[in-house]
């Protein structure tokens, strides 16, 4: 959805499971970004274009993140949170503004940072929205581009929720959605791959807070790790060996 040309549909395919073996690799999911642009690049896309489009479909994944996580948040409401005080979405907002303003003040503020992002970052922002103008008058790559991410995610979240299932959680699927969005908020802002340690901790929180016995929730939790995290390692490493040797990156 968010490419402006056709591109092959099993390729793309193997691109992906392959991105499933850069990813834990690399921190922050940079490598699976990596991955994206040079398997655009060599489909015929210019490098402009290739990073463009893959930002697009990163902050599409970013959107539809949020609107989920405020969907079920407010599904669940707090029940079964028990005592715990939550914070107000105001506070919330504001020190997410924080951080964000923080940030900028650094990056205008030292002059070796402004030389380096600033004119690399206002660049990516034109061709990007270049790109997204071309995205949204084209009804069926907004349909492709929201409703992949949209089954990426509800597709983790399914697969957790068998996971609490078959421990015998007792936790309703909008509790379990929610726990699941605030922990992957959490995963991607840390430095490791794939969020490795926090994602674990931040769910398994979650879960318990919902009110899962916490042995359950730690099993619940790692076997859902490894079925998502730990297991497509091997054959994406198998893909991306084959990529290379086809020249497909």
């Amino acid at each position: 959805g968010s490419v402006p040309q056709p591109i092959p549909f099993w390729a793309t395919l193997r691109m992906q499971v392959a991105s499933s073996f850069v990813s834990r690799i690399a921190p922050a999911n940079t490598g699976a970004l990596a991955v994206g642009v040079r398997f655009l690049q060599r489909a015929g896309l210019p490098p402009a274009g290739a990073a463009a489009s893959v930002g697009i479909n990163t902050v599409a994944g970013f959107a539809v993140h949020v609107v989920l996580l405020v969907g079920f948040v407010a599904w669940t409401g707090r029940q079964g949170v028990g005592r715990v005080s939550l914070p107000d979405a105001s506070t919330v907002l504001l020190v997410v503004a924080g951080v964000l303003a923080a940030s900028g003040i650094v990056v205008v503020a030292v002059p070796s940072l402004r030389r380096k992002v600033l004119p690399s970052a206002v660049e990516q922002v034109r061709t990007a929205v270049g790109s997204l103008a071309g995205v949204v008058t084209c009804p069926w790559r907004v349909f492709a581009l929201l409703g992949g991410s949209l089954g990426v995610t509800l597709s983790y979240i399914a697969a957790l929720a068998a996971t609490v299932e078959a421990f015998d959680g007792g936790l309703s699927i909008s509790q379990i959605g929610a726990a699941y969005l605030v922990a992957s908020a959490i995963g991607s802002v840390a430095p490791t791959p794939g969020g490795l340690g926090a994602l674990e901790a931040a769910l398994i929180s979650g879960l318990t807070l919902y009110g899962m016995p916490d042995t359950r929730a730690v099993a619940a939790v790692l076997t859902f790790r490894l079925l998502t995290f730990w297991l497509p390692i091997l054959p994406g490493w198998l893909v991306f060996q084959r990529m290379q040797a086809n020249d497909e990156l």
